[in-house]
């Protein structure tokens, strides 16, 4: 009689399972008496696992048929190995018998998300809109890697997506995002979920023009594994400050009999403004105007804003004069 097989057909094993582990009892039984019915098992080396590997890495029992680990397991390499084994009685001629065995690797926590590359940057106007995605980075699970840092405009907002991988499966492979620090003023925000970088308030360039923030990625796993990096944001000054006069009014003496000078003569100044714009280069730089008053008798150096006669006074005409000078910024 041939060998029957009674066992099942598939088994489970961890894969940080140890060496020598026992990881199924195959058996087959004879039907025959004496030496015909004895039976004796033989793993066949050229079955496939997962990912074509020729050589299993398991071993098995002649005698007893236990199917043991015999080398290290990697889910993440090989998940599933379809293993042939024969079962050959003592008879002459001998008879045997094939079956397939099924072993499927389960997974171990034994990796950690990966940014990759672990450094990226954006740039945003200080006036974005509360809610706009700055950086969007996802770490999910077998996902090409996407290594773009450009800002784009789209749909009205600022977005990158890049991509890296935690190549655990189920909740091992789960990822959840959190900033872990640089924005103590709390800025911005991330979504658990998605790894969206958003404005959370209002920003100022004035205030606070550079971050860095690091935004941690941890599994789900009991064992949490995490990676992290780093996101360099950039506010971009837009003109929302006003030039600031700093000492106004301005009240000046002229005595009647001051002759007359020019707007480009540093020797014939009677009084200057000055004015403070708090942007950044080029917005803040300015220029002077004399917008209202006598323009006649007076004139504005435009660029320091030095205020010059341009005639000789007489104060039994008129005693005072009142200038309205503007500046005006590089907007």
């Amino acid at each position: 009689m041939t060998p029957e097989w009674t066992s099942p057909s598939t088994a489970t094993v961890m894969e940080n399972t140890a060496v020598n582990t026992v990881v199924l009892a195959v058996k087959a039984v004879d039907a025959d008496e004496g030496r015909n019915s004895y039976v004796e098992y033989s793993l066949d080396q050229g079955g496939q696992g997962g990912q074509g590997s020729e050589q299993q890495p398991f071993v098995l029992g002649p005698v007893d048929g236990l199917l043991r680990v015999g080398a290290g397991l990697d889910r993440e390499t090989v998940s599933r190995y379809a293993l042939r084994v024969t079962a050959r009685d003592r008879g002459y001629p001998p008879r045997s018998s094939t079956m397939t065995f099924v072993v499927s690797v389960l997974d171990e926590n034994d990796n950690a998300p990966m940014f990759d590359p672990r450094h990226y940057s954006a740039t945003i106007p200080e006036n974005a809109t509360i809610g706009l995605s700055v950086l969007q980075r996802n770490v999910g699970r077998r996902l090409p890697f996407l290594q773009s840092v450009s800002i784009g405009r789209k749909r009205g907002g600022f977005s990158v997506q890049v991509s890296a991988t935690d190549v655990d499966a189920g909740l091992n492979g789960k990822i959840r995002y959190a900033l872990a620090s640089g924005d103590p003023g709390r800025d911005f925000t991330i979504a658990e979920d998605t790894g969206i970088i958003r404005v959370a308030k209002t920003l100022n360039y004035e205030r606070r023009h550079q971050y860095l923030l690091t935004v941690q990625a941890e599994d789900s796993g009991q064992e949490v594994r995490y990676d992290s990096c780093t996101v360099s944001i950039t506010v971009k000054d837009v003109n929302d400050n006003p030039p600031v006069f700093l000492d106004s009014p301005y009240v000046a003496w002229v005595m009647e009999d001051r002759g007359r000078g020019h707007p480009r003569a540093s020797s014939q100044v009677v009084a200057r403004v000055s004015a403070h714009d708090a942007d950044s280069p080029p917005h803040n730089t300015l220029s002077y105007r004399l917008k209202e008053g006598d323009k006649s008798v007076f004139a504005v150096n435009d660029s320091t804003g030095d205020v010059y006669l341009l005639r000789s006074l007489d104060r039994e005409t008129q005693a005072s004069y009142i200038l309205v000078i503007a500046a005006i910024d590089s907007g």
